[in-house]
C-alpha cells in the first residue's frame, strides 16, 4: 500500500520532519513529495486544498482515504506498532496533539523563517490566524523573559527593548499605510520574539558558564535573525538598525 506525503517546500521544518517520517518507515511504502514537485492536477484533485495548508496530507496512492495532520503522524509512526497507534489515538491525547499541531502549523513560518517561495501548483502557505499568532507571541516572549531572568538580575532592560522596538516599528508602519495591518504587526512581533529567544538562549548559556564568546554569539544572532526576518517581511532595514542600537544601549553586550 503506497502512501505519499505532500509537504510545503518553503517550510524548513516540514522538510525535516517529513524526511524523518519516511526514514522511520521500514516497509518502504511511505514516500514524500514537495508541493513544488507535483506533476499535475491529478494528485491535487484528491486533496482538500484548504485543509492541506494547515495539516500535512498523506495520500493513499491505491485509492484509499487521504489523511491529514495528526492522523498522518499517527499512521506514520504507529502503523507498525499497534500499541503506539492505540496510545496516540486516545481521545484526550489526540485532542492535545491536535491543539499542539495547530499551534505549530499556523506559526511554522514564524518559528523558522523562510524566503517567499515561487509559484506552485498547490499553495501550502498557512492562513493568518490572529488567535494562534497571539498565543505564540505570549509563549515566546514568556519563555524568552524566563531565559533572560535565569542569567540576569532584572528583566527591565529586556522589557524596555521590547517596548521601544514595538513602538518604533508601529510608528514606521503608520508611515506605510499599504502594509499597516494587524497581520503585519503580529507577524513582526512574532519574528521579534524569535530573534530575542534565539539570542537569549546563547546569552543565558554564556552567562551561566562564564564563556563570554557564547554571549557575544547570542547578541550577534539576535541582530542577524532580526535583519533576516524583517527583510523577508518586506520591512525597512532601518527597523533592524534601530534594533541593533537599542541592544547596545539597553542590553550592553560585553
Amino acid at each position: 500500500m503506497k502512501k505519499l506525503l505532500i509537504y510545503d517546500e518553503s517550510c524548513p521544518m516540514c522538510k525535516l520532519y517529513t524526511k524523518g517520517m519516511v526514514a522511520a518507515d521500514s516497509s518502504g511504502c511511505l514516500t514524500r513529495m514537495s508541493n513544488g514537485e507535483l506533476p499535475n492536477e491529478s494528485v491535487v484533485s484528491r486533496l482538500d486544498r484548504q485543509r492541506a495548508r494547515h495539516e500535512i496530507p498523506l495520500i493513499d496512492l491505491d485509492g484509499g482515504e487521504t489523511l491529514y495532520g495528526v492522523d498522518t503522524w499517527i499512521y506514520a509512526f504507529g502503523h507498525h506498532n499497534q500499541q503506539l497507534e492505540r496510545l496516540l489515538s486516545l481521545g484526550w491525547l489526540r485532542t492535545i496533539l491536535q491543539k499542539l499541531y495547530a499551534f505549530i502549523s499556523y506559526n511554522r513560518r514564524i518559528i523558522i523563517t523562510s524566503a517567499p517561495g515561487r509559484w506552485q501548483l498547490l499553495d501550502l502557505q498557512p492562513d493568518f490566524h490572529a488567535g494562534q499568532r497571539v498565543a505564540f507571541i505570549l509563549t515566546i516572549f514568556g519563555v524568552t523573559t524566563w531565559a533572560w531572568a535565569t542569567s540576569h538580575s532584572t528583566i527591565w532592560p529586556l522589557a524596555a527593548l521590547i517596548g521601544c522596538q514595538l513602538g518604533i516599528t508601529k510608528f514606521s508602519l503608520l508611515l506605510q499605510p499599504s502594509i499597516n495591518t494587524l497581520e503585519t504587526i503580529l507577524d513582526y512581533t512574532g519574528h521579534l520574539g524569535m530573534s530575542l529567544f534565539i539570542g537569549t538562549l546563547f546569552i543565558a548559556i554564556g552567562s551561566t558558564t562564564g564563556w563570554s564568546t557564547i554571549r557575544l554569539i547570542g547578541y550577534a544572532l539576535m541582530i542577524g535573525q532580526h535583519f533576516i526576518r524583517t527583510y523577508r517581511l518586506g520591512l525597512s532595514p532601518w527597523i533592524s538598525v534601530v534594533f541593533t542600537v537599542l541592544i547596545f544601549v539597553l542590553l550592553s553586550p560585553q
